[in-house]
Parts: C-alpha cells; sequence; structure tokens
C-alpha cells in the first residue's frame, strides 16, 4: 500500500509527510487544477479522502478522472450547496427547515413575511466554519444581515432550528453507512463551534432515530464512498439533520472516536473497505474523550499567557496547541479560523471529561489589554 497526498504548496511549508510515499504540490481546491497535477500518477487507485470542504468538488473530479471510487461528482455538489442538500432530503422525507435560496433583499423578506414569527438564519449557500452566518430575530433585522454579503450572489435563508447541536461521524463500509461517534457540540457567538465531546449523552432511542435519519440521508444524497460527518439537533419534535459534509469531522474527532473505542482503526476500516476485506469489528465505547477551542476574551493585544504548559502536560492531554503569543492582536472570533488554540483529552466518563476540560480552562490565564495601548514586548 502507498500513501499519496496533495495538498497546496504553502499548506506543505512545515507539514509532516513522513507517513506519505509522496506528496503533490498542487491547488487542490481547484477541480481543473487539481486533475492536471494527478493525472500522471501511475499506481493503482483505490480510493480519495478529502479533509477540507473546498477539496471535495476537486476530489470528485480528480476520481472520475482517475476511475478510482471516491465521492461523486453530483454528491460534492449536493453536500456542498446547502440549498441542495435541504431539497434533497426534503425528498426523502426526512424533517427539515423551511428554506430558500434567495436573490436578493426582497426576496428574502417575502421569505420572512411567508414563514413568521421567526427567527431565522441567514448564510452562504456554500460557506464553511461558520462563516458569514446571521441571527435574524425580526424582519427588521435583516438588512444589517445582509451588509457586507457579496452583490449578486445568493445566499440561504431558513428558519432558525432550536435545541442542542451534535454531529455523526463514520464511514461507508459495502456502500452503506456505519456511524462510530455521536459528538455534542457546544457553540459561541455567531455559532462558531466551541467545542465537542464524544461520546454525546443522548438515549438509546434518539440514538437509533439518528442512525436510521442518518442512514437515509446519505444514501439520498448518494454518499456511499469514504467517510462522513452529519450535523443535526434534538429538538422537541425529534432529530433533525443540518449539514452533510463528505469528509471527516474536524476538532479531532476522528482521533476522539478511536480513544473512546479502543482498537478502532477508523482509517483502517476505510482501506479494508476500499480493498474488499471484510471489515474488523466494531470495537465498543468504553471510555470519553472531549476537546475545547481556546478563545481569548477580550478582543485586544495580547499581553501574557499564563499556566498554559502546566496546564497542557497533564496525561490525560491528547494534544494541545495555543495559536497566538504575547504582543498579537486579539480579533473578535466570527468564524472557525479566529480561534485561538485548542486542548484535546480522554477520560472514563463525560462527566470526568467535562471536568477535566474545565480545570484546565480554570488554570490558563490571558492578560488582554486595549489594542491601542502601547506594546511593551516591542513586537511589529
Amino acid at each position: 500500500m502507498q500513501l499519496i497526498g496533495a495538498d497546496r504548496p504553502a499548506n506543505l511549508t512545515d507539514a509532516d509527510i513522513s507517513l506519505f510515499s509522496s506528496v503533490v504540490a498542487c491547488d487542490v481546491e481547484d477541480p481543473a487544477a487539481a486533475v492536471d497535477a494527478l493525472r500522471p500518477l501511475n499506481a493503482n487507485i483505490v480510493g480519495g479522502l478529502a479533509f477540507r470542504d473546498l477539496c471535495i468538488e476537486p476530489l470528485a473530479a480528480v476520481g472520475e478522472a482517475l476511475a478510482f471510487p471516491c465521492v461523486s461528482r453530483l454528491t460534492a455538489r449536493i453536500t456542498r450547496n446547502k440549498d441542495l442538500c435541504r431539497e434533497q432530503l426534503r425528498r426523502a422525507k426526512l424533517p427539515q427547515p423551511a428554506s430558500l435560496l434567495a436573490e436578493g433583499r426582497a426576496e428574502a423578506q417575502e421569505f420572512l413575511e411567508k414563514t413568521a414569527p421567526g427567527p431565522w438564519i441567514v448564510k452562504p449557500r456554500d460557506g464553511m466554519g461558520s462563516a458569514n452566518v446571521d441571527l435574524v430575530r425580526s424582519p427588521d433585522e435583516l438588512e444589517s444581515a445582509l451588509v457586507g454579503r457579496p452583490e449578486g450572489v445568493p445566499f440561504l435563508v431558513e428558519e432558525f432550528v432550536p435545541g442542542p447541536e451534535y454531529s455523526a461521524d463514520g464511514l461507508a463500509l459495502g456502500g452503506r453507512p456505519v456511524i462510530v461517534a455521536l459528538a455534542q457540540k457546544s457553540v459561541g457567538p455567531r455559532f462558531v463551534e466551541t467545542g465537542h465531546r464524544i461520546p454525546a449523552d443522548i438515549s438509546a432511542a434518539q440514538s437509533e432515530d439518528v442512525q436510521e435519519q442518518v442512514e437515509r440521508a446519505l444514501l439520498a444524497v448518494g454518499l456511499t464512498q469514504g467517510l462522513f460527518h452529519v450535523e443535526f439537533w434534538l429538538t422537541e419534535a425529534g432529530v433533525v439533520l443540518g449539514e452533510i459534509h463528505a469528509r471527516p469531522g474536524g476538532a479531532f474527532i476522528p482521533t476522539m472516536a478511536e480513544y473512546v473505542r479502543p482498537g478502532l482503526e477508523l482509517y483502517g476500516m476505510y482501506v479494508d473497505d476500499a480493498l474488499g476485506v471484510e471489515p474488523s469489528h466494531m470495537p465498543a465505547v468504553s471510555r470519553s474523550a472531549g476537546m475545547r477551542h481556546i478563545i481569548v476574551e477580550p478582543p485586544g493585544r495580547l499581553v501574557s499567557v499564563s499556566g498554559w504548559e502546566g496546564a497542557v502536560s497533564a496525561q490525560e492531554v491528547i494534544a494541545a496547541r495555543l495559536s497566538v503569543k504575547p504582543g498579537d492582536e486579539i480579533a473578535p472570533v466570527c468564524w472557525s479560523a479566529d480561534r485561538h488554540g485548542f486542548v484535546v483529552i480522554e477520560g472514563a466518563s463525560g462527566a470526568e471529561v467535562d471536568a477535566r476540560l474545565e480545570q484546565i480552562r480554570d488554570r490558563i490565564a490571558f492578560e488582554v489589554t486595549s489594542a491601542d495601548q502601547p506594546n511593551v514586548h516591542g513586537d511589529e
């Protein structure tokens, strides 16, 4: 077996590529460029995975050009465009919020009037990382939600779904979806994710409902190859599916899935399936794992950080990174790329993981001053 990777040259500068047989530097977010760069590969390719939303459609194009099984171009297009995905799930008789791909303010205003009293969500049809997502509580707030959106580009407006948020992660085995992890999610302002924990605190009956709806949804959009990440809410009326991603979940979800199921090799299961090998038995859930994004507040200039090294040196810490340093400007967190670091831990139970994450958070202190204060560290 050989593992061939591909990514943009800038992303490969400091990347650890020791596990790859070879790596191709190319624009993996451009279908034509990716096909041109990978077409010369002299290999019997048995499968392919994308790990970022903007790489899903290029992967589908490469798979079609090189004739190896992966997400199809149609499935990639449906899952990357939220309005198309919503419509496909409605056709499969799955509960979905009312939504509209609006061409402009007038259409959006009419939709709000028809679906009152709200609230509603306004967001890009193909966005990611919670970027440019606005909550509109009344029709009077629509105007401010449209400020800064590209002129002439359609946007999605849909009913707000109340209730806690979760995700289902897994892979297709023999063309059928298999869930390996149910994670509960925490979110902050502007719906930016602030943490995840596996397993989620949901009942056996709710888990069965999620399993049934996720399988129907993935088959409805044609996602029968590779890994998936499906977001959903638990509402008073039951499960409501959100976005479907033809990629593994971010935020260390695959890593945590392997910690909570000791012996699980998620990508090993994918490779076995690609090779036609009978998949190994799914290990049972016997532990818990969780992660929390670091968000420094308030905005301003970061003066100092204390307690970080001691907090993340604990035995239960799986991974940790702080992406800001004294002297950096701290901007408000408006989408996922604005977050300032993360901590991933494991534990015997969900309660233990939650408690440990709280303890780690309480041991880390950030001193932030107003951005217009002098920079005592002398950084430019």
